[in-house]
């Protein structure tokens, strides 16, 4: 295969992950209905998608605390804690920590906006040169409607990242001057009650999601595709703390301008309180 040719499949591969962005953006106007149909066709897509390639395969485990709590009825602190390993518990991945404060625009609507750290170490296949920081500071739109007893979520997420990518420095690699670029991500995720009609405490629930990763800047060149996940698990509600959830997240992310592809089997563990921290206040 000549490098012109991969060029093109390249292009045409990228062509058709930015369709599936914009159809996903486009989901925040549709119904209901059509949203899930939409839904389950990107899950189909993405499975297609992440089949034609595949260069590395890392097995990981992410464990996370992920807290919404409330202040008053239209304010609330978000608080998270993401623990991540690679070969599982063997060796660190990531840590990242992220907090914002959500206001809540009523009829499902609500904005957030905060920062986020974020410590990557070389892990897997395609290993980073050396342990390296990143700034974030990010801002989110988010829609959250009931049809019937099925929950979908949509959520639309700006980063504005300050990578710290290693650079060489006396025959070792360090942290090097931050480089910053533009990141958007779109989310779309269904939960179906299985143990009740709806979604409230002491119910069993399935949940799914899929979200698309694009990167613009000046060093991210004409391939913008940054990394997609799907992630399908199990969740229960717990009285006066909120959901638990475990499941199965598979992670594609495209590096070196597509020319190498990271595929993570990733096992999720993840805690969602919505308790109030201020009740005292």
């Amino acid at each position: 295969m000549t490098q012109f040719t991969k060029s093109c499949i390249g292009i045409i591969q990228e062509m058709i992950k930015f369709l599936k962005l914009f159809i996903i953006t486009l989901t925040f106007f549709m119904s209901d209905r059509l949203k899930a149909c939409i839904f389950i066709l990107l899950l189909f897509g993405f499975f297609s998608s992440f089949a034609q390639i595949t260069k590395v395969v890392n097995d990981n485990i992410w464990v996370s605390y992920v807290g919404v709590h409330p202040i008053n009825n239209k304010l609330s602190v978000h608080a998270e804690l993401s623990w991540r390993r690679n070969e599982y518990f063997k060796n660190p991945q990531q840590i990242l920590v992220r907090t914002a404060l959500l206001g809540n625009l009523g009829k499902g609507w609500s904005v957030a906006g905060g920062y986020c750290f974020v410590e990557t170490y070389p892990y897997g296949g395609l290993p980073s040169k050396s342990a390296f920081p990143e700034n974030r500071i990010w801002e989110q739109l988010q829609m959250r409607k009931q049809h019937g007893s099925i929950e979908l979520v949509s959520r639309l997420r700006l980063e504005e990242r300050f990578v710290y990518q290693p650079v060489s420095s006396g025959g070792t690699f360090k942290p090097g001057s931050s480089v910053y670029s533009t990141r958007v991500r779109l989310m779309q995720r269904i939960s179906v009650p299985i143990t009740a009609k709806a979604i409230k405490e002491k119910v069993l629930y399935a949940t799914a999601l899929d979200e698309i990763f694009y990167g613009f800047g000046k060093q991210i060149g004409i391939y913008h595709f940054d990394q997609n996940r799907i992630y399908a698990g199990i969740g229960y509600v717990l009285p006066s703390f909120g959901r638990i959830e475990a499941g199965y997240l598979h992670q594609q992310i495209s590096r070196s301008a597509a020319t190498k592809i990271e595929n993570n089997r990733t096992i999720q563990i993840n805690f969602l309180p919505n308790f109030s921290l201020f009740n005292n206040l």
